[in-house]
């Protein structure tokens, strides 16, 4: 093959306007072409890692890590739902076992430190084999980089420590098994079809029958992700879309001799997806899977649609501009099965949040190769002809020490966001928690829903609580439209409830299983109205026992205020606040007995200004 001007960046090209260089020139020219790339390619990957390095804690870590260390303890699966009075009898269908066993022990061995830089490494393995899928096609290593980075900011905010990490892990690896079973598919339908008659084919890796044993593979895949996170749906869905595409393909060039090959990607297929089945729950998890999918969430931000105010938006939007240009420009064959799959999860993407994950993930697997064909396409020719000349040296050294000035800086930033997992005491009831605990107050607590799984963490056994992230898996319907209608109100109409709900009750989570404290975030404007007006009442039964600038935490009446009442609190033993406090703990920041004595002197303060 005659190597082009763009397989021989560094060569001088012929100019009548500047003089060739020497042949000590061109090497010394090559040798600075290769640092200066490398400095750039490091400070690219860099920016990759600190895309993945989000540390805000999740609302939801608490419970993963506590369920699984539940389990450990227990030697066996609960079921029916833990830590809630609500539904202590209902059935719980719990897809995340594996992820929720990783988390616990991950925390016991590494602490949070270690889950951070253990889902950022993940993270940068994910993005190193798309690279590595890439330089199979062709695609050089600067492109990638650069690409990559634009894949790691759509997948930033879907970074934390959660079980949705796992499914990322496993769909790289489906994504692999794809590429191998199918590397060289469209030459060895062409080839064939060419020695039929039909126009030759440039000579190129062959497909071979024997390739479809790396599906074999997915069969355990597919397992473990079910046993891992629920978003083994979308890879179940996207695997049987490619094997159903694939098999229109074969049949399409080979007509009734593809039937031995169209039946074995049946095979293959039904094989791997009936490894859906091999959880602890057999088919009643796919019966709950039928019910709750079925059902929107219309409650939970990750099912809304991207709005121009998320941080991921503008990734998005330009993560589709960079998919639909490199489609349309490419001068490569373009594979219209991928291109229909990604299309369908790129509209999934549009219309709920979380599916941007994956049509990022996709992207970065089939993209690069037309994303280069493209580019090469559309720059000017020119390009491609410019002369390499030697750098001065302080052109040289410039660009060079800024490169490393800029990798020093993003590594600082890294550690920074790695050496520990804040939970900020603005956004999460610390410091009403640790009251609690100090006071030893206890019992059946209705919380905010994103708080429920850090009070578990923090107040369980003794308390438990009415509603959590756990959602459908282990509450019925009733019981998500009870603590809803008390947080949420009509949500704009944004609401789903069953059929025979009735009319919004706001109340009505106060009374059902009885609770004794009601612990809420003051950002939530209708929850903390329902409150007050409570209090209101000629005859209130909730009575208000803390505050502080972002917590509330209300007492039944009969209990708190009662002075016959063995809990009673007086009027100088409640901690009433205005108080934010702008710091952090380290995750878990769960109640510690050495801050009592911090907790006595801020409620001695407090009561001073009353």
């Amino acid at each position: 093959m005659t190597p082009t001007a763009e397989n021989r960046p560094h060569q001088a090209a012929e100019s009548t306007d500047t003089p060739p260089l020497s042949e000590a020139d061109l090497a010394a020219a090559k040798r600075e072409y290769r640092f200066l790339k490398r400095l750039l390619l490091l400070s690219l990957w860099v920016s990759c890692a600190l895309a993945l390095s989000l540390n805000l804690a999740d609302p939801d870590l608490w419970g993963h890590v506590r369920y699984g260390q539940d389990l450990l303890a227990d030697g066996a699966l609960p079921a029916t739902a833990t830590h809630t009075f609500t539904a202590p009898d209902y059935p719980w269908v719990n897809h995340e076992n594996i992820a929720e066993i990783v988390f616990a022990v991950g925390y016991a061995w590494v602490g949070d430190t270690g889950l951070l830089v253990g889902k950022c490494l993940l993270g940068l393995v994910i993005l190193a084999t798309m690279a590595w899928v890439a330089s199979r096609h062709g695609v050089r290593a600067l492109t990638m980089a650069a690409f990559l980075l634009l894949i790691a900011n759509n997948l930033t905010a879907f970074f934390p420590v959660r079980p949705q990490l796992l499914s990322f892990a496993w769909f790289t690896l489906l994504m692999l098994v794809l590429e191998q079973s199918f590397r060289g598919w469209h030459e060895g339908l062409n080839r064939e079809n060419a020695s039929e008659g039909h126009e030759p084919v440039e000579p190129a890796d062959d497909w071979s029958p024997r390739q479809l044993s790396w599906l074999l593979l997915a069969a355990p895949i597919i397992a473990l992700w079910t046993n891992s996170h629920g978003a083994f749906v979308a890879g179940v869905a996207i695997l049987g879309t490619y094997l159903g595409g694939r098999a229109i393909e074969v049949l399409y060039y080979r007509r009734w001799k593809a039937v031995p090959l169209v039946a074995a990607l049946a095979g293959l297929g039904l094989f791997a997806m009936s490894a859906t089945l091999l959880t602890p729950y057999g088919i009643r998890l796919h019966h709950w899977l039928f019910a709750s999918l079925g059902s929107p969430r219309p409650e939970i931000t990750e099912w809304a649609a991207p709005q121009p105010s998320d941080p991921i938006f503008w990734p998005f939007v330009a993560l589709l501009v960079v998919a639909i240009s490199s489609w349309s420009f490419t001068k490569l064959r373009r594979d219209w099965v991928q291109i229909a799959i990604v299309t369908l999860v790129a509209l999934q993407a549009c219309m709920h949040l979380r599916h941007i994950a994956f049509f990022a993930l996709l992207c970065g697997f089939w993209l690069p190769p037309h994303l280069q064909s493209a580019f090469r396409r559309l720059r000017p020719d020119g390009l491609t002809k410019l002369p390499v000349q030697r750098l001065g040296t302080w052109s040289r050294w410039g660009f060079a020490g800024a490169m490393v000035i800029a990798i020093a800086l993003q590594a600082n930033a890294l550690y920074g966001r790695l050496e520990r997992l804040p939970v900020y005491r603005n956004m999460y009831p610390v410091d009403a928690v640790q009251w609690m605990t100090f006071k030893g107050i206890d019992g059946k607590l209705v919380v905010s829903f994103n708080w429920a799984q850090y009070a578990i963490a923090a107040l369980a056994p003794k308390t438990t609580v009415s509603f959590d992230g756990r959602f459908r898996t282990c509450y019925p319907q009733e019981i998500v439209d009870m603590n809803f209608d008390f947080l949420l109100g009509e949500h704009d109409g944004r609401r789903h409830r069953r059929e025979d709900a009735g009319a919004i009750d706001p109340t009505a989570v106060l009374e059902f299983g009885d609770p004794d404290l009601v612990l809420i975030d003051r950002t939530n404007k209708h929850s903390a109205q329902v409150m007050k007006d409570e209090s209101e009442k000629a005859d209130p039964e909730w009575s208000l026992i803390y505050q502080d600038g972002i917590a509330q935490l209300w007492g039944r009446y009969s209990v708190y205020d009662d002075p016959k009442s063995p809990r009673y609190l007086a009027a100088d033993e409640r901690l009433l606040t205005e108080r934010v406090h702008n710091t952090a703990f380290r995750w878990p920041a769960l109640p510690h007995p050495s801050a009592t004595k911090t907790i006595a002197k801020h409620q001695s303060k407090a009561a001073d200004e009353m």
